[in-house]
């Protein structure tokens, strides 16, 4: 017996047997592990507690309600006494009889009958525990249309007393809807709050995705080449140029911010009601100052990539060969040393695999301790420069094309949850981490999906305009970014949704929203109160999901 395979040869029977058998063991170690038992979802307490958690959820606390009750109260006894009775009361007209009236343990039934009641009237049994505040529902039942009932209970807990306990049989005579409830007044605010949290990170992450897109797209990347004098030149002054832009940031934004926090605070004041548009301000004001050292320094790194290579091109085309190697070589040198230099103090400083113990403690020595193997392995790659011509032009782009979507990669497998759990540690409980979170996680995913967009385009205007004689930037102002802007705002709509429904789930580690709150009633058992979140999670996931699947198709 034998069959073929895709290329019309055939296959031996007993290679097919063994992958048969080498599934069926897979899904059978699988089972073992997995630890699958059919048997648990049958035991009658999982059952009852399913059946119990079921009907907690159907019945959402939305409302607050005006209740007129009638109480019946009965005399229970924990644990049971040798001699096992039952108890009649009788009040008002109305009789219960409870059989028996004692628990040892939550496994023992209490049946309890009683007539007299309310036709057809909704009622409960509720318990007061020893030491507690709060009654605790312990069975829900209908009066019959006769005023008779017949229930059977067991109780949730049992705390031993040496005086009778009581259980009461609580009818609700009229019940009318008050008012929303302040569950749901809760969920009404952290929805907002949830919903408002994923637009912030979606704009914040659009805004940051966008320009690394361009350099994450292989179409735009793959013809940028520059020789390698020019790059390593701009390796060695990035630390330094660099270094002073985010030094002069530094010095400025000290006496900025104590001038303008007086200002903004006045600001703030003065607009009274709408104080919160003076704290929008403030804040915007107080992240540029923030930002101002890493923006500085960021552009004088790029200054010195710019510098070094516009160095590089003109000594490339100026210089004879054996010059040309020469500089080559000694840039070389620097470059790799300084890369290394700032790689292994970085390293030193994130302590990896504990390598701060077997430095020295200043930086000065560890910058020391870093320079001379930074210059050997300079060296080393100086030597290997010169097999190639003087001339040669290095694809740089490739280079920063491959780490920027490794970046993507390696963001996009960090979960946000865990994201939401390191900023919270850093910036306290709150929705700002669950903002810092995902943000993050959305550069990644913007960043990957927008790229992609960009190595899909058209590549006709491209041609055409650098026809023209346009520079890489107007190519991608006047050829590229016509064609992608309808695919960037669907995507950019497309992630203002996905953030709504990871809001909720990185509240569970403290990230703010209605996550949080969700968190909150399930730790507390408090099923009835959950379902109104999860109830105002669905609803505004499912009209956020139309309306931008609506957007979606207007603007593709």
């Amino acid at each position: 017996m034998s069959d073929k395979n895709k290329n019309g040869r055939s296959r031996p029977w007993w290679k097919t047997a063994v992958i048969i058998l080498i599934v069926f063991l897979l899904y059978a170690y699988g089972l073992q592990v997995t630890k699958v038992n059919l048997e648990e979802p049958l035991e009658p307490k999982r059952q009852e507690n399913l059946i119990g958690l079921l009907r907690s959820l159907a019945r959402p606390d939305l409302f607050a309600y005006q209740t007129e009750t009638r109480r019946t109260a009965v005399s229970i006894r924990m644990p049971c006494p040798e001699e096992i009775k039952g108890s009649q009361v009788s009040i008002e007209g109305r009789q219960v009889l409870m059989a028996p009236n004692c628990v040892s343990t939550t496994q023992d039934r209490i049946t309890l009958t009683g007539e007299g009641f309310l036709p057809n009237a909704n009622a409960l049994i509720a318990w007061l525990p020893p030491g507690s505040t709060t009654t605790r529902r312990v069975a829900e039942f209908k009066i019959g249309a006769d005023g008779q009932f017949d229930v059977t209970f067991t109780m949730p807990d049992v705390r031993e007393t040496e005086e009778p306990q009581k259980i009461e049989i609580v009818e609700i005579v009229s019940r009318r809807i008050a008012s929303l409830s302040d569950t749901t007044l809760e969920a009404l605010d952290k929805i907002v709050e949830t919903i408002l949290m994923a637009l912030m990170a979606s704009t914040i992450g659009t805004i940051l995705s966008i320009p690394l897109s361009f350099i994450a797209a292989r179409n735009l990347m793959q013809n940028v080449k520059a020789p390698l004098s020019g790059i390593m030149s701009g390796v060695t002054l990035a630390p330094f140029i660099g270094g002073l832009g985010w030094w002069l940031g530094r010095t400025a934004v000290n006496p900025l911010i104590r001038e303008s926090s007086t200002v903004l605070v006045g600001l703030q004041t003065g607009l009274n009601s709408l104080g919160f548009v003076g704290n929008f301000i403030f804040v915007l004001i107080e992240l540029v100052l923030l930002l101002l050292p890493f923006l500085l320094g960021l552009i004088g790194t790029l200054a010195a990539f710019s510098l070094g290579g516009r160095f590089g091109q003109r000594t490339t085309m100026q210089l004879a060969s054996t010059p040309n190697r020469v500089l080559t070589f000694v840039t070389t040198i620097l470059g790799t040393a300084v890369l290394f230099i700032t790689i292994a103090y970085s390293l030193n400083w994130l302590n990896v695999l504990g390598i701060r113990e077997f430095l020295p403690e200043t930086t000065a020595a560890q910058l020391r301790a870093f320079a001379i193997p930074g210059l050997i392995l300079g060296g080393i790659t100086g030597l290997l420069t010169l097999r190639l011509p003087a001339k040669y032009h290095y694809p740089i782009g490739l280079v920063i094309y491959n780490v920027t979507r490794t970046s993507f990669n390696a963001l996009r497998s960090i979960e946000p949850l865990m994201m939401g759990f390191v900023f919270v540690v850093w910036v306290g409980l709150g929705p700002f981490a669950g903002i810092m979170a995902l943000t993050l996680n959305s550069v990644a995913d913007l960043g990957k999906l927008f790229s992609e967009e960009v190595e899909n385009i058209d590549e006709g205007p491209v041609e055409a305009v650098t026809a023209t004689g346009a520079n890489q930037v107007q190519t991608i102002l006047y050829a590229v970014v016509p064609q992608i802007t309808p695919h960037y705002i669907a995507y950019i709509f497309y992630r203002w949704d996905i953030n709504v429904r990871m809001s909720t789930i990185i509240g569970f580690v403290g990230g703010g929203g209605i996550g949080l709150v969700l968190n909150r009633t399930i730790n507390l058992t408090e099923y009835s109160k959950a379902s109104v979140m999860v109830i105002a999670i669905a609803i505004v996931v499912t009209i956020l999901d139309n309306v931008s699947a609506r957007i979606r198709s207007r603007i593709i």
